[in-house]
């Protein structure tokens, strides 16, 4: 009897088959679940963003009078974002200038409320790493007025206008989102 015509055991070819379709499984469900992370914290960051924009649309209607100081304020301090200050100092530098009261615990004028609020927003923006900003709706100038919140993440600018490799913004000037950008607008009126 020849020892060598019987096989017994598993060869070694057939382990290393083995073995690389069970790495490819592997791969494929670590893919997976990198992807489903991701899903994860965009959709926590959106909500947290929707309760950030909700807040600020709720300020808007018990302070109807002022909303032109919110929406000067809320641009001034986006305005202030460079490469040497981020929105989170800007939005620390608005508190310390304009923002003095705590309107939560004094008694506050409409005005100091709306700088108040404003701040507020501001910094829960700055908290989910988002920047905020407000404009008025596009075409709603000879109709109901409509502001516009807009909050940006992932280097998307919160404006309105013409996107480029360089300067990604939200939505181009009639308010339709630009491919890839990572935004959300809500109105408010």
């Amino acid at each position: 009897m020849n020892m060598f015509t019987k096989q017994s055991g598993v060869g070694l070819v057939e382990v290393m088959v083995a073995l690389l379709l069970l790495a490819v499984a592997v791969l494929g469900f670590s893919a997976l679940n990198m992807v489903s992370v991701k899903a994860t914290d965009d959709s926590v960051l959106i909500a947290n963003t929707n309760t950030v924009m909700r807040g600020l649309s709720e300020d808007l209607r018990l302070n109807p009078n002022n909303i032109s100081t919110y929406q000067q304020d809320i641009q001034s301090v986006l305005g202030k974002v460079s490469a040497s200050k981020t929105y989170c100092i800007a939005v620390q530098e608005y508190r310390a200038g304009s923002a003095t009261k705590n309107c939560d615990s004094e008694s506050c004028t409409a005005e100091q409320l709306s700088k108040y609020n404003s701040w507020n927003a501001m910094r829960q923006a700055c908290d989910n790493s988002v920047l905020l900003n407000m404009v008025t709706c596009p075409n709603t100038l000879n109709k109901q007025l409509r502001q516009c919140i807009i909050t940006s993440w992932n280097g998307t600018q919160p404006v309105l206008g013409t996107s480029s490799d360089s300067n990604k913004t939200c939505a181009d000037a009639s308010g339709i989102y630009h491919a890839g950008s990572d935004c959300l607008i809500m109105e408010s009126y």
